[in-house]
């Protein structure tokens, strides 16, 4: 299984995953042109050659590509019915034919690779992450939640590889530029994972078979990648956890990650 975050933060997000018989796109936060060419450029590989299209949630950052990437390739596009019901006003609508409903705690599989959507906790009409697994091999992927579950941990514990979402540092948001209820609304158990909070649900989940994290969907304006790693790897060096074991990156904002195999 190869993994590689095309873009990631507030602004847009969207993973590729790619496996020897299916090639996948979770979310589309950008537009069809802009996620096409960063599949190209990252991997080589062309929007022609996806299978299918998964989206966590309704959100803009999240979906803005959706109903034009689908149309344009002929996708079949995998979401809950609250999402489909965010979906209404998307431009481009997805043909009915096309879309695939999905839930919480019910395995899926596309192509060699199942895949088990698990609620999260965000401001959104059924948001999931979800769990992706080919063989012995599994990747995770959990953004856009507002407070780590033990159901996520649950799920998520023992991955080889983690997405898992490191929005913003709390002192940053505190006395940052955001009016209050949108300050409010970010740190909320609806909102966003915290640096802190990111570098805690680690602890609950890496196990022995993981080898990869990825810090992702970073706040341009209430964080930095440098701050962002370094607060997760100080929680997980105080709690006696040996870096040595993981190796612990941050998501680009704008441009693809490197292509990571499992």
């Amino acid at each position: 299984m190869k993994v590689c975050t095309l873009i990631s933060g507030s602004s847009g997000n969207a993973i590729y995953v790619e496996t020897a018989q299916t090639k996948l796109l979770i979310d589309a936060g950008q537009s069809g042109k802009t996620i096409s060419q960063a599949l190209e450029e990252a991997c080589g590989k062309s929007s022609q050659e996806l299978d299918a299209l998964l989206l966590t949630h309704g959100h803009r950052d999240h979906i803005m590509g959706a109903g034009v990437l689908a149309r344009r390739y002929h996708l079949p596009v995998y979401a809950t019915e609250g999402t489909w019901c965010e979906l209404e006003n998307l431009p481009g609508t997805i043909k009915e034919e096309q879309q695939n409903y999905i839930c919480a705690q019910k395995t899926l599989e596309i192509g060699d690779l199942k895949i088990e959507p698990f609620a999260v906790s965000h401001d959104a009409m059924e948001p999931v992450g979800f769990l992706l697994s080919q063989g012995k091999k599994s990747l995770g992927i959990a953004t856009d939640s507002g407070v780590f579950t033990t159901q996520m941990a649950r799920v998520l514990r023992d991955a080889d590889c983690l997405i898992l979402e490191a929005n913003h540092d709390l002192e940053l948001l505190k006395n940052g530029p955001y009016p209050w209820p949108l300050k409010k609304r970010i740190s909320g158990i609806m909102g966003h994972l915290s640096n802190e909070s990111a570098g805690n649900a680690l602890l609950r989940i890496l196990g022995e078979a993981s080898r990869k994290v990825m810090l992702s969907h970073l706040s341009a304006e209430n964080n930095n990648p440098a701050l962002a790693l370094q607060t997760v790897q100080d929680i997980l060096k105080t709690n006696q956890f040996n870096l040595a074991e993981v190796d612990v990156t941050v998501a680009p904002r704008y441009k693809p990650s490197a292509c990571v195999s499992l």
